[in-house]
């Protein structure tokens, strides 16, 4: 991130969003909203003296809640640029920051700013959030403070987190002695989703490491319906934390109780392997909760027109052969923007949509193929069938009622020619009249052309044009 930020021909614009699209690939307008900080960037240093004279504290989104923050603050401490930020909804205005900056970077008063670029493509990389596991209340999160999240258990153990990389009970601020985690908690269920989220396996067992690391003689168990370490190594990981003494248990908890006194958990389970029940007592119940598009993924798809799966991610025109394209040329997407992914996975396709972008823009001119629908003025009802059919979003009906094609964005599919009603859309190099010469010249040769044969095709050319006339 800090190479990304001294690169001289990456500028990047933080705390801000995408707004306004418009434009051609090749020739895009973005409009960007820069949402303010109320803090001068140019002046900012990072030094914190601010921070430490703030008296608002609230929960630190960063670290799940784990922990606070203060109204003005750092998001993480790695973030880039390394520039402190107001939250005004908290804020009292008391301005302690703005008398104790020696920068004077304060700026109260700071205001959005819109700023319009050029850009010849674009890349979609919104990422993925933690599934809504208080939605559906799923093992009594958030009502009993020793069940947490993957995430905030990767707060926990995270040298500069909230608890300096050791794990506490939230209840008593004691260490653990049995430790158990719940795979699959919103994937891969008709309450949640229907999709497994590919990583929650991996993120367990490597959770489980650390743990063993830090902790040899802690208790740790890992639920699960299937343990699924599909990437490489994987395999070979899982053997070594199950060596390691990390207890498999292939089975879906049923139930968790809370003894009121000491606050553990007692889970009860059902064994798919030995149809037995199995009850245990834990200090600590960690959640492998699934993976679900962003917010930002939502509404990157409302502004740029793209088009979504069932579950809201975007999706690709091909998964197999054009995995990072979308129907708009020159918009490609990488990441969990298309669907969960582990990181090797997440930076291959981020690769493979630079490298697309790159092939798009060494060139000059944009080479499209021509096979695309033309719309037949005359006979167009204005009926909005093929704008409501094409895939693509490259018909659209204007202001006089009459159809009209997007050049570069259609794809010649030819949806809309079966569906138009009026038979006012052709496709260019297969329009009717081409056909059936095409359909004559099948049976014609060099030397003889084969009447019967070319007979037999005009009587049915004839047939056609009594049932439709009008587009002959």
């Amino acid at each position: 991130m800090v190479s990304a930020s001294k690169h001289p021909n990456i500028t990047l614009y933080t705390y801000s969003e995408v707004v306004g699209f418009s434009g051609i690939p090749g020739n895009y307008d973005i409009k960007v909203r820069k949402n303010p900080r109320y803090i001068d960037e140019k002046k900012c240093t990072g030094c914190g003296l601010c921070i430490t004279k703030c008296s608002i504290r609230v929960p630190n989104e960063f670290n799940r809640g784990i922990g606070e923050r203060n109204a003005i603050y750092i998001p993480f401490a790695q973030a880039v640029p390394k520039i402190a930020l107001i939250d005004k909804t908290i804020c009292i205005e008391c301005k302690n920051c703005q008398r104790v900056c020696p920068a004077e970077a304060i700026d109260l008063e700071q205001n959005s700013v819109y700023i319009n670029l050029k850009v010849g493509a674009i890349i979609i990389a919104t990422g993925w959030e933690e599934y809504p596991i208080m939605k559906n209340n799923e093992y009594k999160y958030g009502i009993y403070p020793n069940v947490i999240t993957q995430i905030e258990l990767e707060r926990m153990l995270s040298p500069v987190g909230p608890t300096g990389g050791h794990l506490y009970r939230i209840s008593d601020g004691r260490t653990p002695k049995t430790v158990v985690m719940i795979q699959c908690v919103g994937s891969r269920s008709l309450k949640g989703n229907p999709y497994c989220s590919g990583v929650c396996c991996n993120v367990a067992l490597k959770n489980a490491q650390l743990l063993k690391q830090e902790y040899p003689h802690m208790d740790i168990a890992i639920f699960y319906i299937d343990m699924r370490t599909w990437d490489k190594g994987n395999e070979e990981y899982y053997r070594k934390a199950r060596e390691a003494g990390v207890m498999m248990i292939r089975g879906k908890v049923g139930d968790i109780r809370e003894e009121p006194n000491t606050k553990k958990l007692k889970i009860r389970a059902s064994s798919t392997l030995t149809n037995d029940i199995i009850t245990m007592n834990a200090d600590l119940v960690v959640l492998s909760t699934g993976m679900v598009p962003s917010k930002n993924t939502a509404q990157i798809i409302e502004t740029l027109g793209l088009g979504k799966d069932i579950n809201g991610f975007l999706t690709e025109v091909h998964g197999c052969l054009k995995p990072q394209e979308t129907n708009n040329m020159g918009i490609y997407i990488c990441g969990c923007a298309a669907g969960p992914k582990n990181i090797p996975y997440s930076v291959s396709t981020a690769l493979a949509a630079a490298s697309k972008v790159s092939t798009l823009l060494s060139q000059d001119i944009i080479s499209k193929e021509l096979i695309i629908a033309e719309i037949k003025v005359s006979m167009c009802m204005g009926c909005h069938r093929c704008e409501k059919l094409c895939n693509y979003n490259a018909i659209k009906i204007n202001g006089e009622n009459i159809a009209e094609v997007d050049d570069l964005k259609c794809k010649g599919c030819g949806v809309c020619v079966s569906s138009c009603p009026a038979r006012a859309i052709d496709l260019k190099y297969y329009r009717d009249k081409q056909l059936i010469k095409e359909m004559k010249g099948i049976f014609s040769t060099e030397l003889e052309y084969k009447q019967e044969y070319i007979e037999s095709i005009e009587l049915i050319w004839k047939k056609i044009e009594a049932l439709a006339p009008h587009n002959i």
